[in-house]
């Protein structure tokens, strides 16, 4: 399987997510300099072939919380980002099908928004045609014949409303899904806390957490609870680059990939076009 590693042009992506995480977190300068500082020592000391973005990302913003003492540097950023979502979804939803591709597609333009990139662009993309990109459809279709557990591996914080609809199509059909959350905060990633928030919890639920507050999913790290309902589930819906970064390298035909492909990086892993919506199993990466 494809194995997710850094590439040159991830450095500056990296070092403008300590800057922003640094900045979003205090207002202290010497504090700012000090965790600034700690987290650039973390990134040129694992910036190695092999190691995936979303690794050193979780090590330099633990740091950056523990040095400022704010646990949640990105809350305010997840907040705007979630009623920005709320809006768009409310317009955009009732012009989708119901049938499975539609709402693949609609759950796949949730994934556009990103912070690392301009509102006018976002805004563009979320209302425009969506083509996914991938020919697993008709897979994930004959997996789905047979109902079991599915975990649906949440992204970002504001995708929830764009996540509901696919949800609940998969639940008519017969499927136990568990939508699964970041275990704390970590970057713009959606928490318990940010769902609760948001007000759709209840209609989510049952709703799992991976235990621990990880950019991606390192099942090393997650908590005994959730590695058992991994372990236990039938199908595996992962969202979003993280999940790409941390979970490519993996053998298991259970996963399928639901993102926006936003870098040069993750596109070639995936062999579509940058920018390019894509529904993919795990099992079709080269």
């Amino acid at each position: 399987m494809a194995r997710m590693s850094v590439q040159s042009e991830c450095y500056p992506c990296l070092q403008r997510l300590i800057n922003m995480a640094v900045e979003l977190a205090t207002s202290d300068l010497g504090l700012q300099a000090q965790a600034r500082q700690q987290a650039q020592e973390i990134l040129d000391r694992e910036f190695l072939p092999g190691v995936t973005p979303a690794v050193i990302a979780n090590q330099f913003n633990q740091v950056i919380k523990e040095i400022t003492g704010n646990p949640d540097p990105f809350a305010e950023h997840k907040s705007a980002e979630t009623e920005v979502m709320r809006r768009i979804s409310a317009e955009l939803t009732p012009r989708w099908g119901h049938d499975l591709a539609s709402l693949l597609s609609l759950a796949a333009i949730g994934n556009g928004l990103d912070f690392f990139r301009s509102g006018n662009d976002i805004v563009k993309e979320l209302t425009g045609p969506v083509q996914l990109v991938g020919d697993d459809l008709e897979l994930f279709t004959a997996r789905l014949a047979r109902p079991g557990m599915l975990l649906y591996l949440a992204d970002n914080a504001g995708e929830q409303f764009f996540d509901l609809p696919l949800v609940r199509g998969l639940r008519q059909h017969g499927w136990q899904v568990l939508y699964v959350v970041k275990g704390g905060p970590i970057q713009n990633d959606l928490s318990r806390a940010d769902l609760i928030a948001s007000g759709l919890a209840a209609d989510l639920d049952p709703i799992l957490d991976t235990g621990a507050p990880m950019v991606g999913l390192i099942l090393e790290q997650a908590s005994p609870e959730f590695r058992l309902q991994y372990a236990a589930a039938d199908l595996i819906l992962a969202k979003g680059q993280g999940h790409i970064e941390t979970m490519a390298h993996c053998d298991d035909p259970r996963v399928f990939f639901l993102l926006q492909a936003k870098c040069r990086p993750i596109a070639t892993i995936l062999g579509v076009p940058q920018l390019s919506f894509v529904f993919k199993a795990l099992i079709s990466l080269s």
